[in-house]
């Protein structure tokens, strides 16, 4: 059973019918205290909040069983992702579900202010009649700058074009051909700030984008610049913004989002010149509705298929490709437990390349299920240290954290007489250990190159690997070693290199083994290495 906790509100509909879904439990919490969390949560696999709960690493440490966390909305600023990630738990979004509920909320907000709506309703409420006083601006042919053309910011785009604005935008990753289709001129971020009348913010929050807009960048802007928030608070310095309102620098603005929610601070929120919502932008029953079924959609979807749709820390892969790269995540993984088997040094470098159909798929994800097995830890090794937090998810994040360096490349043509293959070089403080695989048929997994040797050995179960001087009757001493022990051996995969007169024999073998069986395989003449890999335990 798949046990999930919701810490905020979600509608109990939505609600109701997930928990009728087979091998799923729902518990309504909302509203939970952070204390009752941290004492909740370890019954629980999956954990679904709104913008109220904040999922810090004290709650984190709390989740022991925790799997997932969904974000019902777009921003996760109140998830510590890069602890979640270190634990192995998958963060996602629902980056949609919301989107014309911002965009909407947005345009309304630059209306509101542009003509100075709520101050005059707020006049007539007083039964007085000021016309004069609330004289406004037009939309129409007026340069818009939008910061940030991602989904929102897009269709704010769409829906400015429609008042005849004239549209310019800043975002260094959007593609030219795109924001053409849009009717949105690319230009930089200076350009934005000098010649735009109004300009609306649509930018995720993080280190990059923390007060992007401030007293510095505010100088630069015409006088009497009027500027729009819905995107998070925080990308706009508070103290800075109500110091151009109090000159004059911004005519007005617009804000839905702060800094801390609710303010702390209420001197923008309650300045004269400002319109300010209590972070309305995905506020509507429409929205609420679509991001719950959503994020709820999602995680069982993760529960059944292992499919993360819209994961922030893990690379999210379509279903339609998800039957094709699959068995890749399992050959990678197998070819990573090989090598830690093996290994007797630390790692320093992985170098990865894909041949074939595996090269047309996400490079990423199939790494990181490789380094799942490349870094687990050997029983003997263990200390309770990241092994056992180590999983798909944070595997790349905690090489990274080692020092290990990962190199991914795409190859053209064929490795051998293979066609799909993942081909490793691991690079350690002694030297390089060479390994490559590939998939023969549904879960038939070969190793077809071990270092210099050509080979075709069965990635599962047990195997003993023997290195030896090629002369006759290794493997009839072997066999009988093996033989007394009860081992039955199911398959042998012999390479040899004319160089050295060396030879790679790999048996993969049936029985329990003894500590003392590694020592007599050793101890036969010409035997240079053994190594037992049990790649199913």
């Amino acid at each position: 059973m798949f046990r999930i906790l919701v810490a905020d509100s979600l509608p109990e509909d939505i609600l109701a019918r997930y928990n009728r879904a087979e091998g799923i439990e729902v518990a309504n919490k909302s509203g939970i205290s952070k204390e009752d969390l941290i004492q909740e949560l370890p019954q629980y696999n999956g954990l679904v909040v709104r913008s109220r709960t904040k999922v810090t690493a004290e709650v984190l440490a709390a989740g022991t069983n925790l799997k997932i966390i969904g974000r019902a909305g777009a921003g996760v600023d109140n998830i510590d992702t890069a602890e979640a990630t270190r634990r192995g738990i998958i963060v996602m979004n629902t980056p949609g579900g919301n989107t014309v509920a911002a965009t909407e909320h947005t345009v309304a907000l630059m209306l509101a202010m542009l003509r100075n709506i709520p101050q005059a309703h707020a006049s007539m409420r007083e039964s007085k009649w000021d016309r004069k006083k609330y004289l406004g601006h037009e939309l129409y042919e007026k340069t818009i700058g939008i910061v940030g053309l991602g989904k929102i910011g897009r269709e704010v785009a769409k829906r400015l074009a429609a008042f005849g604005s004239k549209l310019i935008g800043y975002d260094p990753i959007l593609n030219p051909d795109i924001a053409k289709r849009l009717g949105v001129t690319l230009v930089s971020f200076e350009e934005l700030l000098r010649d735009a009348d109004i300009i609306t913010m649509h930018v995720p929050k993080m280190a990059e984008t923390m007060n992007m807009i401030n007293a510095e960048s505010l100088s630069h802007c015409k006088d009497g610049v009027f500027l729009v928030n819905c995107a998070r608070g925080g990308i706009i310095n508070e103290g800075d913004l109500v110091a151009a309102l109090d000159s004059g620098k911004v005519a007005m603005a617009a804000i839905d989002v702060f800094q801390s929610e609710p303010p702390s601070e209420w001197a923008l929120a309650n300045h004269p010149k400002v319109v300010s919502t209590p972070h309305l932008g995905a506020s509507t029953e429409e929205a609420q509705v679509k991001v719950a079924s959503q994020i709820m959609e999602q995680i069982i979807e993760f529960v059944r298929k292992d499919v993360a749709l819209n994961a922030v820390n893990f690379v999210a892969i379509d279903e339609k490709i998800q039957p094709v790269i699959v068995p890749y995540y399992e050959l990678a993984r197998r070819l990573g437990l090989v090598f830690s088997e093996i290994r007797s040094e630390r790692l320093k470098e992985v170098a990865i390349r894909f041949y074939g159909e595996a090269a047309t798929l996400p490079l990423e994800p199939i790494a990181s299920h490789l380094m799942v097995g490349a870094l687990k830890t050997k029983p003997s090794e263990r200390r309770g240290s990241d092994v056992d937090l180590l999983n798909m998810v944070n595997s790349l994040s905690i090489a990274k954290e080692k020092g290990i360096i990962i190199e991914l490349s795409k190859k053209e043509g064929t490795l051998t007489s293979h066609t799909n293959v993942i081909a490793c070089d691991f690079i350690t403080e002694h030297g390089k250990i060479h390994l490559a695989g590939t998939v023969y048929a549904k879960d038939i997994y070969r190793l077809i190159e071990f270092d210099k040797y050509n080979v075709d050995a069965d990635l599962s179960g047990k195997n003993v690997i023997i290195k030896n001087f090629d002369v006759p009757g290794i493997i009839g001493h072997v066999g009988t070693i093996l033989a007394g022990d009860s081992i039955n051996i199911g398959r042998v995969s012999s390479g040899r290199n004319p160089e050295d007169k060396t030879a790679m024999n790999i048996f993969n073998v049936e029985g329990d083994w003894h500590r003392g069986l590694k020592a007599n395989l050793e101890a036969v003449q010409h035997v240079v290495r053994v190594w037992m890999l049990d790649l199913d335990g």
